[in-house]
C-alpha cells in the first residue's frame, strides 16, 4: 500500500507497492546485508591490529499478518503513519566457528597438484578476483568451500560471484535467467541454465513451493506454466532428480481488491419510504489492474444474525431464530477498469434504496462476486453494513383552505373559537394568537377549540404546534374590545 499522504517532489521516486512476504525472505535479505557489511568490516582491519564485526542486529517491525489458503504465513509491513497489529521482533548474533563446524563437510581434497582457476569454463579474470578475495586460489579451493549448496550460496555472496557460475563450475544444475520475470498467474515461464537433466531424469521446477507445469525441457532449457495459486514475489527454484538449483525471484501479478468499509451517506433517523444512499471504498492493493468487474450490492434482512463472513462483528448465535437471511434487493452494475494500487472512484460503488417497511436490514457489496479475477483474497471483496429503518413520520398538521380555516373570524377574550384542519393530534398540540398562547377547550384529528387569550384588540394569525411541525392559517382572525379593556384598567403592568 503506497503512503499517500506526502505529496511526490520532483526529486522522489513513485513508491513501491507494499507487497506481502514470507519471514523465510526476510531472513534471507538481512544475512546477506549483514554478510556484505562484515565483508567490509574484514577490509577496514586488514593492515591494522584491531579486527570488528557485526556482533548484533535487532529488528522490529510493525506487520499485519494473514493465513493464506494454503496454510502460508504472510506479512505486510505496515504503511507509514499507521500502527499495526502485531510486532515482529528478531535478534541476528554471530555463531562461533565450533557450533556450525557440525554442519560443514570436511574438507579432503588431493591439493598436491593444484588446478588453477583460469581453466574453469568460460571464466572471466574479473570472476578469479573476487574468488581470491575469499582466499580461493585454485579449483582444489573452489572445490573444498563449496562442498554443499548451502556453503556455494556464501561463497556466491561473499565473493560476488553469481551462484549459477560456481554451479556451471561445479557442474551442478544451475539457473542463469527467467524470462519474463513477472507476470499473472498462469504465465509460460522460459527458464535457462545448465545440467537440468537428461530425458530419462526427473525434473520438476515450483514456483514458491507450488509445482508448475512442465511444458518442454532440454538440459539447458525449461518452459513451464506458473501455477495459478502463486501470489505476490518469491523464489523459482528446479530439482533434477533430488538436486536442486539455485533459487531466481520471480513475481506474480495478482489482483487483491479490498472493499474497506460502506458509508451511509443519508443523515439523521432513516425512516421508511425515505430514500437511503450508501457509498462503498474500494481498493485494488494487488500489483496487475483490472478490466470491467460486475459489483452486486445486496440488502437482507432477517430476525436472527447475517452470516459471519458478511458481518461486521461477531454476535452470538440463538439457535431459535432462522440464521440465513432473506435477500429482499439485488442489483448488479459494472465497474470500469481499476489500476493496481489505486482507489475506485467509479459510480457502480454508489447505491440507494427505499424501504416499505421499518426493521433490521444489512446492506452487502460484493466485487467479482463469481471470482472470475482470481483474487488472492477473496473474502476480502466483499463488505456489510448494518443500519436500521425508523417507521415513517406522522403527517404535519394543515389548516382548511381559507376561509375556512377557523370560526368564528373575530372574537373577545374568552371566547371559543374553532380550529379546522387535518393532523391536530399528534402529541400534545399548543395554539398561539401571534406569540400569545391560547388555552385548548377540546382537540381531534381534524378540529381544535380554544379561548381567545387576553390580549389587546388586534388582528392576528394563529399558529397551530404538534410533534411533528408547524402550520399557521392564512386568514387573520380580529381580537375585539371588551368592557374590561374599554374601562381602562391595568392587565398585567400594561395599560390595555
Amino acid at each position: 500500500m503506497e503512503d499517500r499522504d506526502r505529496s511526490l517532489t520532483p526529486n522522489d521516486s513513485p513508491a513501491l507497492p507494499n507487497e506481502e512476504w514470507e519471514l523465510s525472505e526476510l531472513i534471507q535479505l538481512v544475512t546477506a546485508e549483514l554478510d556484505q557489511a562484515q565483508d567490509t568490516l574484514i577490509l577496514k582491519s586488514q593492515n591494522r591490529r584491531l579486527s570488528m564485526m557485526v556482533n548484533q542486529l535487532n529488528l522490529d517491525l510493525q506487520v499485519d499478518v494473514r493465513r493464506d489458503p494454503n496454510g502460508r504465513l504472510l506479512f505486510r509491513t505496515t504503511a507509514p503513519g499507521h500502527s499495526g497489529a502485531t510486532v515482529l521482533k528478531l535478534g541476528f548474533t554471530p555463531a562461533l566457528d565450533t557450533q556450525v563446524q557440525e554442519t560443514r563437510k570436511s574438507v579432503d581434497l588431493e591439493t598436491d597438484e593444484l588446478e588453477p582457476l583460469n581453466t574453469l569454463p568460460d571464466i572471466q579474470e574479473s570472476e578469479i578476483q573476487r574468488l581470491r578475495t575469499v582466499g580461493i586460489h585454485s579449483v582444489n579451493d573452489l572445490y573444498g568451500a563449496t562442498q554443499t549448496p548451502a556453503m556455494l550460496t556464501e561463497v556466491s555472496l561473499k565473493a560476488g560471484v553469481d551462484e549459477a557460475r560456481l554451479r556451471l563450475w561445479r557442474q551442478w544444475p544451475f539457473i542463469s535467467d527467467i524470462q519474463p520475470e513477472s507476470g499473472p498467474a498462469g504465465s509460460i515461464v522460459v527458464i535457462d541454465g545448465g545440467n537440468l537433466g537428461t530425458p530419462e531424469d526427473t525434473v520438476e521446477v515450483y514456483f514458491q513451493d507450488r509445482l508448475a507445469r512442465m511444458i518442454q525441457r532440454t538440459s539447458t532449457r525449461l518452459t513451464v506454466e506458473m501455477p495459478r495459486s502463486v501470489t505476490g514475489s518469491g523464489s523459482v527454484i528446479a530439482k533434477v532428480n533430488d538436486q536442486r538449483t539455485n533459487t531466481k525471484p520471480w513475481r506474480a501479478h495478482v489482483v487483491d481488491l479490498v472493499v474497506q468499509t460502506i458509508t451511509l451517506k443519508t443523515p439523521g433517523v432513516l425512516r421508511v419510504q425515505q430514500a437511503i444512499a450508501f457509498q462503498a471504498t474500494l481498493i485494488n492493493q494487488g500489483t496487475l489492474s483490472i478490466p470491467n468487474i460486475p459489483v452486486r450490492w445486496i440488502v437482507t434482512t432477517t430476525s436472527g444474525q447475517p452470516p459471519i463472513e458478511y458481518s461486521l462483528q461477531a454476535r452470538p448465535v440463538d439457535d431459535d431464530f432462522p440464521t440465513l437471511p432473506r435477500t429482499i434487493i439485488q442489483e448488479n452494475y459494472l465497474h470500469g477498469p481499476l489500476k493496481a494500487q489505486e482507489t475506485s472512484t467509479d459510480p457502480s460503488l454508489e447505491f440507494t434504496a427505499a424501504f416499505t417497511a421499518p426493521g433490521t436490514y444489512w446492506v452487502s457489496v460484493i466485487i467479482d462476486p463469481d471470482n472470475t479475477l482470481q483474487d488472492q483474497s477473496p473474502t476480502n471483496n466483499r463488505f456489510m453494513l448494518e443500519f436500521v429503518v425508523q417507521p415513517a413520520l406522522p403527517p404535519p398538521p394543515e389548516f382548511n383552505s381559507p376561509p375556512n380555516q377557523f370560526t368564528p373570524k373575530s372574537g373577545r377574550p374568552g371566547d371559543r373559537i374553532t380550529l379546522q384542519g387535518r393532523n391536530f393530534n399528534q402529541g400534545s398540540p399548543m395554539v398561539l394568537f401571534g406569540t400569545v398562547q391560547a388555552a385548548i377547550i377540546s382537540t381531534s384529528a381534524t378540529q381544535i377549540v380554544v379561548r381567545v387569550p387576553s390580549i389587546s384588540p388586534r388582528t392576528t394569525s394563529i399558529t397551530v404546534q404538534t410533534s411533528v411541525g408547524t402550520v399557521t392559517t392564512q386568514d387573520s382572525f380580529t381580537i375585539l374590545s371588551s368592557s374590561y379593556y374599554g374601562s381602562g384598567q391595568a392587565i398585567g403592568g400594561n395599560l390595555l
